[in-house]
């Protein structure tokens, strides 16, 4: 078998591999074979044809099979013995196979990038301070206490912070609907019988803490600026007038902070409650931290790293990211059709997102293999079964699956990828 290889894109290279006319022909001996023993001929008992028969018979059969078998059979050798690394093929060629010539054909592929690592070891991060207030504690009771409010109707007084008003509203930008302005705003536009809290949770930034001061019945002209995070990307950055109309108003009642309420939330008291909400606050401003330190190590490591990755490995993860993308927003709120509105500005992001992350993959397993950072058996059995438990799996079944369809090795990578980033921050030079 001669195999030669060229280089053919950004981590794409074809390979042409020719099989020797004998190996070719052997096959063919074998495949009839195959066909004399399986397939029936007028005037002969089943297996029992002459071979020559079966062979003019079924030509056009053979040859199909024949090429069926052979070119991923030595396919798979010539990718073993080049020791070539493939993230998926692009195009094979059709082989011509002619009686007593070579078969000769070409495959495409996509392969791993080869990329020198930077130093990875004493990555410098600024360290920030961990701490957890009495104010934190102060505000997260009362968020809890807010959370089980009852809200009764009122009229005798305008609106307070923290009340809830009844509004119906419609808006314009430029002196147009913003519906029209911004179609894929679908659905903001204008509200009716719709609940606005007095803060600034409001969904429509800034609304909340206008409404103060609000009696039923009064009408105002509310000024709303969407910021250049807000979740409609083509509202970023625009004025909207809204006109409101005050049509119900409600007061929260919090309950108190007594031995009742605190039986319903499994405390003896309310230090063990402060307690508890302080370890609580303490845990996420860790983990925050600890995020905050994973993301200076990949932002160093893009910057430091020069690669290129396979095409279709990005696009793989751009499909990815724009999934996971569209369930966030839908869970947020929006409609299928506000979603697919984005899908453009969405698809530009999760381009940027794929690519760094594909980048990642591929740094972090070299790091992991530079420093043998591998996956046990008994870890992968753990990784799978919490994967099993977050998406309320019988853990069994999952694994069968992940095994059925060539999960495994992504499992492994997992938990080497979680591996190697451990390891560089323990290693990182903290200031």
């Amino acid at each position: 078998m001669k195999v030669s290889l060229k280089n053919a894109g950004v981590c794409r290279k074809t390979m042409t591999v020719e099989v020797p006319a004998e190996a070719v022909t052997e096959e063919r001996t074998e495949l009839l074979k195959v066909y004399a023993r399986g397939v029936a001929i007028p005037g002969f008992r089943k297996g029992k044809a002459p071979k020559h028969l079966v062979e003019k018979k079924f030509a056009k059969e053979m040859t199909a099979d024949l090429k069926d078998r052979l070119v991923p059979k030595f396919y798979h050798e010539a990718i073993e013995a080049e020791g070539v690394k493939v993230v998926s093929i692009i195009n094979v060629s059709e082989p011509e196979l002619a009686e007593g010539k070579p078969l000769s054909f070409d495959v495409t592929m996509d392969v791993e990038p080869e990329f020198k690592l930077p130093k990875y070891q004493g990555i410098p991060i600024k360290a920030e301070k961990v701490e957890v207030t009495e104010k934190q504690v102060d505000e997260t009771i009362e968020s809890i206490l807010r959370q089980h409010a009852t809200f009764e109707d009122i009229s005798e007084r305008p609106a307070k912070e923290k009340d809830m008003v009844q509004v119906s509203y419609e808006s314009t930008i430029d002196g147009e609907p913003l519906e029209t302005k911004v179609p894929e705003a679908r659905g903001m536009g204008q509200g009716k019988g719709y609940w606005i809290t007095c803060d600034d949770e409001s969904f429509l930034p800034g609304m909340g803490k206008k409404l103060i001061g609000t009696s039923i019945g009064d009408k105002k002209d509310i000024t709303v600026e969407f910021p250049a995070e807000f979740i409609v990307k083509e509202l970023s950055g625009l004025k909207a007038e809204f006109k409101v109309e005050a049509t119900g108003l409600r007061e929260s009642k919090l309950p108190e902070l007594d031995e009742e309420f605190l039986k319903k939330l499994r405390v003896e008291s309310e230090e063990e409650l402060r307690t508890n909400i302080r370890q609580h606050l303490t845990d996420a401003a860790e983990a925050k931290e600890k995020h905050r330190r994973e993301d200076a190590i990949c932002e160093f490591l893009l910057k430091k790293t020069k690669l290129e990755v396979p095409e279709t490995a990005v696009q793989q993860q751009t499909r990815n990211v724009m999934y996971d993308m569209a369930r966030q927003r839908m869970m947020q709120g929006m409609s299928q059709e506000q979603v697919s509105a984005q899908s453009a500005d969405m698809m530009a992001e999760a381009q940027v997102k794929a690519d760094e992350q594909v980048k990642l993959r591929y740094i972090m397993m070299a790091i992991a293999a530079a420093e043998s950072l591998n996956a046990g058996a008994e870890e992968i059995s753990e990784e799978i079964t919490k994967m099993a438990i977050q998406q309320q799996r019988d853990s069994a079944e999952f694994r069968k699956e992940l095994e059925k369809e060539g999960h495994m090795d992504d499992v492994a990578d997992q938990i080497r990828f979680g591996k190697a980033v451990e390891f560089l921050i323990e290693n990182a030079k903290i200031k």
